[in-house]
């Protein structure tokens, strides 16, 4: 089962409310009737997740806090071990990562390592034998996945948009975001043949 894997008995319930806070644009963000200052990171508040990988596997969402692990530890999404080989970072994409219209490019998916990248080709519906295998030499935040909610009656908080992507310039949509996943820019992103690579390392344009 890939690490970044949830499962239903990972889940911990709890409560959304606005809370003040004096760096806030509007003096409030969002925040959780029991917050501790660990729930925010970058800005931005984070959907709380078990780790203990009890009970059925769910194949569609991620668990945020290992997703959010793999992208800033540069771990493989399947097997949760390192996915740096030769000083270069590992991944394999269903479709080219997204651009900025600065030309930033982004993802959310998590590095995988090189010996895990052909079974998760195999077994990953998302993923073709074709499918985008690439090397970084680094990577660093962009930005979040997350539910946008606003301010309702009575300090009560609504959700306005679902699984949007935020970049963490924006200040005033992550006061009031609760983030699912990171997002990351790799660094000097390179296209590789991963076939030819299982013996010496090679980029293809």
């Amino acid at each position: 089962m890939p690490y970044i894997t949830a499962y239903d008995g990972e889940s911990v319930a709890y409560q959304l409310a606005l809370a003040a806070h004096l760096e806030a644009t509007d003096g409030i963000r969002l925040s959780y009737a029991d917050a501790t200052e660990t729930d925010w990171l970058f800005g931005v508040l984070w959907h709380r997740h078990g780790m203990s990988r009890a009970g059925r596997p769910l194949w569609k969402p991620v668990n945020t806090a290992r997703q959010r692990r793999c992208m800033l530890h540069n771990l493989c999404q399947v097997c949760g071990r390192s996915a740096v080989d030769d000083g270069r970072i590992w991944w394999v994409m269903a479709e080219p990562p997204a651009t900025t219209g600065a030309g930033q490019q982004f993802t959310n998916a998590p590095p995988t390592c090189r010996s895990c990248i052909p079974k998760a080709r195999t077994l990953c519906p998302r993923l073709r034998p074709e499918s985008h295998v690439y090397t970084a030499r680094a990577s660093e935040p962009y930005g979040v996945v997350a539910d946008l909610y606003r301010p309702a009656a009575r300090r009560k908080v609504v959700v306005v948009q679902r699984a949007i992507e935020l970049p963490l310039e924006a200040f005033r949509d992550l006061e009031y975001a609760l983030a699912t996943q990171l997002i990351v820019t790799p660094h000097g992103l390179q296209r590789t043949d991963l076939e030819r690579s299982l013996d010496s390392p090679a980029a293809v344009s």
